[in-house]
């Protein structure tokens, strides 16, 4: 019976008649015609009947949600553009009804707490999902800023043409860099000798959209401060933190600390990274690795069943996980085509960026080219135990020559085991909080630690490791101290912070907040990656437990454990905050994958 589930075209039921149109469109259509009810939920004579009658209708939501941001991942013209854009709205609209429902607001508060850790979960989370939900006008302020933001940041390449300036490149050097890299600012930072002419192109970079930028981004710090003090907290940073492990700023501040160290500066990566040897692997293709990976994977009871050459089953252990539908990129010959098999309808071919200047003049359109593809993983649909099976799209490329795109492929075939395996009967408890994201890393450490080599920590690979980390961790604490009141700000002196990572100043490093749109979507929480890839190393270096024990507690968890009872299993003792961080400060060198 389990077998027999059919793989419709990216879980959307199509009729003959409907093959014709897009699949947006029809999406568009199911999603402004969805309403939840809780007629049914409110009639169960038990509340753990009332939440799996309430999951059944969430995980419609839901499910719309997660095809809306699965479809954004290909070239779209304007037309399906607007119509996801539509389709989120309404959804974003549809949930914020619920919120309202005084009865959804008292149930949601007793399931979290109830006796079944399952159950509790999702009362907690259900919980905090309504709590931070705002009214209309403050949300499209917010989302309209979020979306100018992007837009000024779309332009990233700068026309490096210098003048009659000494940072000028000779015509050798220029014909060489656009050869090479489409005069880029990535090339112009490698053929350029000068180190002034480097950091001074690169400062120029940072800040191209500060003009553009800066009434947006005030917008939404005003906008969030608002919220935040609405909710009783001193600034939006402590009430955003207050759900999370590291509750609170000077924990945060305290783990970043312990993760600040020196790495290249970034106008002299490029320099750094050409002078040292990068890590020989052997040259396998996708599907040879993929079938490495599968080997790894058996101990652990899964088991990958070949549908067809563009399908896989995962099961564990007799039980049917999901779907993995393989986007095998086009070969070269197919030029005209961004995908293989694009399953969109009607699109517009995605404009290539010409490089442009410090002055930030229009781009320029020209014909598109292939660029090499990388492993990555498109979830379509979560799996929940109970309600559905998984559906996720794994892009695997044909050649994988070198140690980056193979780890690539690696932490993406991590991520979907992770997805698929969730224990979890709510939605909410198996794509929310910290388990599935560091269970996910600590899968792809362990099979990089039986597929890959180590890392030497003078090699390219290693370098370029160390200066994103870095990255990472300054606009980590960039993000923070944006969100904090002035007069809490714990980092006070960003160019200190910058030369803490990078060994060089920035007396403007607070321009950084104009580089990046993580400090407007993930704002105060843009350090969590960091923090799950911390756990995620320290699991697999510190853990007493067999492999097999640690990958059942971390991706199946049947019994629905919270992390601190996940962890003190894994450590053998109660892991307190204050321990966690502690191990991060001293346990942050050992040389982990």
């Amino acid at each position: 019976m389990l077998k027999r589930i059919l793989a419709v075209s990216l879980a959307l039921n199509f009729s003959p008649a409907a093959l014709a149109a897009s699949p947006i469109t029809l999406l568009s259509e199911q999603c402004l015609d969805y309403r939840v009810s809780l007629s049914q939920a409110q009639e169960s004579p038990t509340p753990l009947d009332a939440s799996v009658r309430l999951e059944r209708e969430l995980i419609g939501l839901f499910n719309l949600k997660d095809s809306v941001r699965f479809y954004r991942h290909y070239p779209l013209n304007a037309e399906d553009k607007e119509a996801l854009l539509q389709c989120q709205l309404h959804l974003a609209d549809e949930f914020d009804r619920l919120a309202q429902e005084p009865w959804l607001k008292t149930q949601s508060q007793n399931w979290s707490q109830s006796d079944a850790p399952g159950l509790r979960q999702f009362g907690q989370l259900l919980t905090q999902q309504i709590a931070e939900q705002i009214d209309q006008q403050q949300k499209a302020k917010i989302h309209t800023a979020q979306a100018s933001v992007a837009h000024g940041l779309k332009q990233k390449a700068l026309s490096l043409s210098m003048g009659q300036s000494q940072c000028r490149l000779t015509d050798g050097e220029a014909e060489q860099a656009e050869q090479a890299f489409d005069n880029s600012i990535a090339s112009y930072l490698i053929h350029q000798q000068d180190e002034s002419c480097k950091r001074q192109v690169w400062l120029a970079y940072q800040v191209r959209a500060k003009q553009k930028n800066q009434a947006a981004i005030s917008l939404i710090l005003t906008t969030k401060q608002t919220i935040a003090l609405e909710h009783g907290a001193d600034d939006y940073a402590s009430w955003a933190l207050s759900h999370q492990l590291l509750a609170n700023p000077a924990q945060v501040k305290h783990f970043l600390d312990s993760q600040t160290q020196l790495a290249p500066a970034p106008w002299a990566l490029g320099a750094v990274l050409a002078k040292l040897p990068k890590v020989e692997v052997t040259p396998r293709s996708g599907e040879q690795l993929l079938d490495d990976i599968q080997a790894e994977l058996s101990p652990f009871g899964l088991e990958f069943e070949t549908v067809n050459a563009n399908m896989l089953r995962l099961w564990h252990k007799g039980r049917l996980l999901g779907d993995v539908f393989l986007d095998r990129p086009p070969k070269p010959q197919l030029a005209g085509s961004q995908r293989a098999n694009p399953p969109l309808g009607k699109q517009e071919q995605p404009p290539t960026e010409k490089a442009q200047t410090p002055t930030l003049k229009k781009p320029t359109l020209k014909t598109p080219t292939f660029k090499e593809h990388k492993a990555q993983l498109s979830p379509l649909r979560q799996t929940v135990v109970g309600q559905q099976f998984g559906q996720l799209t794994l892009t695997l490329p044909d050649q994988l020559n070198d140690y980056r795109s193979q780890e690539q492929l690696i932490a993406a075939v991590a991520e979907m085991v992770s997805r698929l395996l969730t224990g979890g009967r709510y939605y909410l408890n198996n794509t929310l909080g910290d388990g599935q994201a560091i269970a996910s890393l600590w899968l792809s450490q362990y099979l990089s630690q039986q597929l890959l080599p180590e890392l030497p920590s003078n090699s390219r690979e290693a370098q370029l490791k160390a200066f994103s980390k870095q990255l990472k961790v300054f606009r980590s604490k960039l993000a923070l101290s944006a969100y904090q009141n002035f007069d809490n700000r714990l980092y006070r002196d960003l160019n200190q912070e910058f030369g803490a990572s990078f060994g060089a100043p920035w007396p403007d490093a607070d321009d950084a907040l104009y580089s990046f749109t993580g400090v407007v979507t993930q704002g105060p929480l843009y350090y969590l990656t960091l923090w799950h890839q911390r756990l995620a190393e320290q699991i697999l270096s510190d853990t007493q437990l067999e492999a097999t024990s640690v990958f059942h507690l971390l991706l199946i968890n049947e019994q629905q454990q919270p992390l601190d009872e996940q962890l003190t299993a894994i450590f053998g003792s109660a892991q307190s905050v204050a321990t966690i961080l502690e191990r991060s400060q001293h346990d942050q060198l050992k040389p982990v994958h």
